[in-house]
């Protein structure tokens, strides 16, 4: 009976991988065999990551990011991004402005001036690619050029370099107004004046204890 019960265990959990697919894990943006190097796609960096597989062409959202854990980061939130829809480019970052093509350009600061403690970019392409990250380094802005390239990814055809769809923007440690807001609205007046008349009130508890 408990050998038939682990067979069934085994059996959905065959199903569960094959249905949703491996975990996915992280790799350097640095290898070998062959030798290769993207970290230095984008200035100013100071980790870049590559999800794995290499191919699975995974788009990326905000469970998946968190999930996978990227830079051993797990509560990271999403800004907005740069994209180059049906080849018309929008930005919706509240933190860059982004300047340039798919294949490379700028990303300049363009948030409040106490920025985020860690800030990530994450670039997608498509077939025979997948996510490559990279964290930032303050103060935030630089260049970056497509990290589609082959190596490390294989290419089809002849390709050597792949374009850019898009660059999402996440972000982690809130500012220093507590909220985690990276627009850097602070609180209205009338709320600072209730915290005023809280603290005091807890003042003159405390001397009548």
């Amino acid at each position: 009976m408990f050998h038939k019960k682990i067979v069934k265990v085994t059996a959905a959990c065959a199903i569960l991988f094959a249905t949703h697919g491996a975990f996915a894990a992280v790799q350097s943006c640095a290898g070998s065999s062959p030798t290769y190097d993207i970290s230095g796609k984008v200035s100013n960096t100071r980790g870049c990551e590559m999800l794995l597989p290499l191919n699975a062409n995974q788009n990326d959202n905000l469970s998946l990011i968190n999930s996978t854990a990227f830079f051993g980061i797990k509560d990271w939130k999403l800004d907005g991004k740069w994209d180059n829809l049906d080849k018309v480019a929008t930005d919706t970052s509240s933190l860059f402005n982004f300047t340039g093509g798919v294949t490379s350009g700028t990303y300049t600061y363009a948030g409040p001036a106490i920025a985020p403690g860690d800030v990530m970019l994450v670039f997608k392409d498509g077939e025979d690619t997948n996510l490559v990250a990279y964290l930032l380094k303050l103060p935030y802005g630089g260049t970056y050029s497509t990290p589609f390239t082959d190596p490390p990814f294989s290419l089809p055809g002849r390709s050597q370099v792949h374009d850019i769809s898009h660059i999402t923007v996440y972000y982690r440690n809130g500012l220093d107004d507590g909220s985690g807001d990276p627009t850097g609205n602070v609180p209205e007046p009338g709320s600072l004046a209730l915290v005023g008349l809280g603290l005091l009130g807890l003042g003159k508890l405390r001397r009548k204890a």
